[in-house]
């Protein structure tokens, strides 16, 4: 290509061609004349408009011939991307096969509640009488057929690497996360694959996305993909054998049959059980039996007067929401087991549980950072709890509710700081450490925000009132809560409270939900001072400390300049000491 000057360039660029023999006159080098081309050297308005440019920096991790380009983040790659996999010689493989004969019995279950139906209430009943087995057929059948097509458009790889996955139902999707990022590799099975001896392996490199699935594959491989992928040495390094791996397990804490009324008796009673007797009573109008109808005259010959009626309706829902809600737990949490597992190549704490779906989760104990309990407003006062791990790699929050974190159900405080003492590998007890108090202006400043609150709420409704939005004379509502509002403030004042103990630093506050989290020195990546306006008067500080794990930032509210500076020093003494003077 060398005696074609007019060709393309191999590396897209189009070769200059041969030099013009001469430049007219009264045009500079450079001007070919093109569309009225001007006296003026149109270069010095080309250099003006690069002199405002960005320099391209030749150290950016997506160098491309020195340009600033935008790469994928390793261990995602969006859908629809045109990256193509790496090159790798390991075979792709499927998902077991026993999954197509899974979903086919799948899809012919589906069919019963329509079919039952008709045979039941006649052939000549309309499909819209029968909605709701409609609706059950109708969603049985699609997510069998689309498990289907999943399986036949689904393939998978593990190398030495990387864990990948091809699928997609109409556009292709190609993820992949690094072995050396997985952070936790979960194992679940609902009731449909435990008959099938199936399970489903979930991979989560603890980032914000979805855990990459792998539904489904057999028992034992789910039981060797998740021994591999959690190894810390690399696959293909020094071959142990089995008997050398066996788990030595200690238990931890059971399931305990009391837990059940903790877990169930909330607000969600009642709307549960609420819709429980609706859809009971849609499906029995079905063959002319009124179930509300008949409960109200029962309930109107027990109380004839409307309080009493209202109180016994508000019963029989809510009893009604409390045994669909235990039938849930015990489902859920069946033979329920916090387990240290203890292995050569390392310890893990393991929750399993489930009665119909199993589900078994491995905390790697060198990830641990430290524990957290969570207490809401209405479980403070029965003194229950939430108990959660502060790891990295694990999701502190879960639309489903199944949260990695968690490692106990809801239970009494004094049963959770005994399993956190157990649980903490170092047998610190940072939770039973008694806490410093904060000063008084911290009170100074709720009460503040709670008077605040009261005058705003008041002129609000005074103005609406005025407009006539609302009833005059609401106005006085928001003062006579006031008394309310104190209490709440005096209440989330004493939650204050911080310590550094033995390692770890306590931090504890909140009034709707009181946190209490015992946090490892040595996972504390910095610091965050904050000062709002009223805390500047009050001469008050806020103190963030960051880490790598949990919900990645703990506040300890509300602290004075010498507590401040006290905390600062004990938890990071490396980053703070050596700014700091002796006095006296």
């Amino acid at each position: 290509m060398a005696d074609r000057p007019d060709l393309p360039h191999p590396e897209r660029r189009r070769r200059a061609g041969p030099a013009p023999a001469s430049v007219p006159a009264g045009h500079p080098p450079g001007d070919h004349r093109i569309a009225g081309g001007s006296d003026k050297d149109r270069r010095s308005r080309r250099r003006d408009r690069r002199a405002g440019r960005r320099r391209p920096r030749r150290d950016h991790s997506g160098h491309a011939g020195g340009r600033d380009v935008t790469t994928t983040e390793p261990g995602h790659l969006e859908k629809g991307s045109l990256q193509r996999p790496p090159e790798d010689n390991t075979p792709w493989q499927r998902l077991h096969g026993r999954l197509i004969l899974v979903n086919a019995v799948r899809l012919l279950l589906s069919l019963l509640p329509t079919g039952l139906s008709i045979l039941f209430f006649g052939g000549g009943t309309r499909l819209l009488d029968l909605w709701p087995a409609v609706i059950a057929t109708t969603v049985g059948v699609f997510l069998s057929i689309a498990d289907i097509v999943r399986w036949l458009r689904t393939r998978y790889r593990i190398t030495e690497e990387l864990v990948e996955i091809r699928t997609g139902r109409i556009q292709r999707v190609y993820r992949q996360i690094p072995r050396d990022r997985i952070r936790a590799v979960d194992v679940k099975a609902r009731l449909r694959h435990r008959l099938a001896g199936l399970r489903v392996v979930f991979v989560s490199s603890g980032r914000s996305r979805p855990s990459l699935r792998l539904d489904a594959v057999t028992k034992t491989m789910a039981e060797e993909l998740r021994r591999e992928l959690m190894r810390n040495s690399p696959a293909g390094e020094a071959e142990k054998e089995s008997d050398a791996l066996k788990a030595r397990e200690t238990v931890i804490a059971r399931l305990r049959w009391s837990w059940i009324f903790y877990n169930v008796v909330n607000i969600w009673g009642l709307l549960v059980g609420g819709f429980l007797l609706w859809s009971l009573d849609s499906m029995l109008n079905l063959i002319d039996v009124d179930l509300i109808g008949t409960l109200d005259r029962a309930i109107d010959r027990l109380a004839p007067d409307p309080v009493w009626s209202s109180a016994l309706w508000a019963g029989v829902v809510f009893l009604l929401g409390l045994v669909a809600l235990s039938s849930g737990f015990v489902k859920d949490n069946w033979d329920f087991r916090l387990i240290r597992t203890i292995r050569d190549d390392g310890t893990s704490l393991v929750t399993r549980q489930g009665l119909l779906s199993t589900r078994e989760i491995h905390r790697d104990d060198g990830r641990l950072r430290g524990i957290n309990l969570s207490q809401p407003l209405f479980w403070r006062w029965a003194g229950l709890t939430e108990t959660t791990v502060i790891s990295t790699g694990l999701a502190s929050w879960s639309l489903s509710g199944e949260v990695a974190s968690s490692i106990l159900p809801r239970c009494p405080v004094g049963e959770a700081r005994r399993v956190a003492a157990r649980v903490l590998p170092d047998g610190a007890r940072p939770l039973e450490a008694p806490l410093r108090a904060h000063p008084r202006a911290a009170l100074y400043r709720r009460l503040i925000r709670a008077v605040c609150t009261a005058v705003v709420l008041a002129g609000l409704l005074e103005w609406l009132g005025a407009t006539g939005a609302v009833p005059r004379g609401l106005w006085v509502v928001p003062l006579w809560a006031f008394p309310a509002m104190a209490v709440l403030a005096v209440i989330a004042y004493r939650a204050l409270g911080h310590t550094v103990v033995k390692g770890y630093i306590v931090m504890r506050c909140g009034l709707s939900r009181l946190r209490t989290t015992a946090l490892r020195r040595e996972a504390v990546l910095g610091l965050k001072v904050r000062q709002s306006l009223v805390q500047k008067w009050l001469g008050l500080f806020t103190v963030g400390v960051s880490t790598a794990a949990g919900e990645r930032f703990y506040d300890a509210p509300d602290l004075s300049a010498d507590q401040f500076m006290t905390f600062a020093n004990e938890a990071t003494p490396e980053l703070i000491g050596e700014f700091l003077e002796p006095t006296g």
